[in-house]
């Protein structure tokens, strides 16, 4: 799970796509007055809501947690290593750091050849199934 939250849990939903059973992860922002799980709603108004009561609800998992987020020295990268030898570098920005003192690299995410667009966690962007036929490396400056 690419999941981070402040609380270190996260809402699981499930939708049916085509037949197909799709999951995703949306971070538990807090824990509402009576315990329930509060969550961004994908409306236009970006509301905290109980995580319960969005469509395809179907539990709750722990997920790391975000201590803080640290900006990246110059020349720190990552490289990305795709079955069938080709490689792709790309520049750290910044470094997520978690509760237990681990730091993840946050990356740029471009759309093509245009504009910076965000920045996402290394490999996110890269489709589950082929994800896990790559290899990931921090590459220290000068190295």
């Amino acid at each position: 799970m690419d999941t981070w939250s402040s609380t270190g849990w996260a809402a699981i939903y499930e939708t049916e796509v085509e037949g197909e059973r799709k999951r995703r992860f949306t971070p538990v922002q807090r824990w509402g007055d009576a315990g329930e799980p509060m969550v961004v709603d994908d409306s236009e108004q970006h509301c905290l809501v109980d995580a319960r009561t969005v469509e395809g609800f179907a539990g709750l998992d722990v997920c790391a947690q975000v201590a803080g987020v640290a900006s990246a020295a110059p020349g720190w990268s990552v490289s990305i290593k795709y079955p069938g030898g080709d490689t792709e570098t790309r520049a750290v920005a910044a470094w997520v750091i978690e509760s237990d003192g681990s730091a993840q690299p946050l990356v740029p995410e471009h759309t093509g050849e245009g504009p910076v667009t965000g920045l996402i966690p290394a490999g996110a962007d890269i489709v589950d199934e082929y994800r896990l036929q790559c290899s990931i490396d921090v590459v220290p400056p000068g190295s």
